[in-house]
């Protein structure tokens, strides 16, 4: 077994907090040997938390080494005797080329770095169970203000006087996200026309009588793994055609959560979601011009990364395994009408599975 080697900042790269435990704003080394020894070479402002903090095996104080060597890694490989390291497919090339002139031999691991990463154990699943409770409160937080809004004569939302925007209702989940302990770079808010963009983030007045999209994904702050949940809400009264897709998007949820188990062929599972949009009369299009219908996977692997393995879609032949944690996401989006989207994470297991989401579904607030 070669020399696995990631080299980056912790804070960033999921793969080298996974394996250490630990987090720096800065670039450090981390080396795992044929016999799973890990090591990381760190500068001495992080050394002394290093050796409190991580969970490896050594840790190295990179500050120290010896003039003679142009750089750590230059020393790191001398004093490592490295020939050939296994490296992830984002190993930055700026030392991939000093490498590369040491005469290391370097062998690219593509797709995941670490395959157990798929697995989450015990501490995994609490953690991101925490983060669904606090993401929980943030989609409550933003739906009672929608809830508790009027509808004005131009149709925009206002809540105490104040128009609803996009942006404010962000602010809110940003908030009740900050109070949970966990943070969120995106939010999405879309109503509209603007909800048949799936990652249309929103922005502007909200609307009464139409569809709003609300997907949220925070990220605790001490654990680092993300939670993810979406819904799609109407102030006020829908039109009969998104009802209908609301229906149609719920109904097709349901049976996919329900086949969800260790052991089923990830492919079939969006299979049947579009077989089902299909015998509704709701085609995927895509040309030139315009994308609609259902034109996303169905869901995908949460965990240190908000997208991660196992990628829930018809291209993935692999089966579910035990300990998978994944999103099931249908929805569909047409760009005259809007869109429609609903999303739950679930823990596979034997036989069946666990819906780590608590989060009612209502359409009309």
């Amino acid at each position: 077994m070669k020399v696995k080697l990631i080299i980056g900042c912790s804070e960033i790269n999921s793969d080298l907090y996974y394996a250490t435990k630990f987090l720096a704003p800065d670039d450090f080394i981390y080396l795992e040997k044929a016999d799973g020894k890990k090591i990381i070479y760190i500068n001495a402002m992080e050394f002394s938390r290093a050796r409190e903090d991580a969970r490896v095996d050594e840790v190295i104080n990179s500050s120290i080494y010896p003039s003679k060597y142009k750089s750590v890694l230059h020393w790191v490989v001398a004093a490592g005797g490295l020939t050939e390291v296994v490296v992830p497919e984002d190993f930055p090339i700026k030392y991939g080329e000093i490498l590369r002139k040491a005469r290391v031999r370097i062998e690219i691991k593509s797709g995941i770095f670490f395959e157990e990463r798929e697995i989450k154990d015990e501490e995994e699943i609490k953690n991101i169970k925490a983060a669904q409770r606090v993401n929980e409160k943030g989609m409550k937080s933003a739906i009672e203000t929608i809830r508790k809004s009027k509808i004005r004569k131009d149709g925009k939302l206002e809540y105490k006087n104040k128009i609803v925007t996009s942006e404010f209702l962000k602010e809110i989940v940003d908030i009740e996200f900050l109070r949970g302990g966990c943070k969120s770079d995106v939010n999405i808010v879309s109503c509209g026309k603007d909800s048949a963009q799936p990652h249309n983030m929103g922005s502007g007045p909200l609307r009464g009588n139409e569809p709003i999209i609300i997907d949220l994904y925070p990220r605790s702050v001490k654990t680092r793994y993300f939670a993810d949940m979406t819904r799609t809400v109407v102030r006020g009264r829908a039109s009969e055609e998104i009802r209908k897709i609301y229906s149609t998007v719920l109904s097709a949820q349901r049976r996919a959560l329900e086949s969800v188990r260790a052991g089923i062929k990830i492919s079939s599972l969006e299979k049947n979601v579009r077989e089902q949009f299909h015998g509704a009369g709701y085609e995927t299009e895509h040309d030139d011009k315009v994308s609609q219908g259902f034109i996303h996977s169905l869901g995908h692997g949460v965990g240190l990364d908000i997208h991660e393995a196992p990628f829930v879609g018809r291209m993935n032949e692999n089966e579910l395994k035990a300990g998978n944690i994944i999103t099931i996401e249908p929805g569909l989006y047409f760009p005259k009408i809007g869109g429609v989207r609903i999303e739950d994470m679930v823990l596979v297991k034997d036989g069946g599975s666990e819906n780590l989401t608590k989060f009612p579904k209502t359409l009309e607030i």
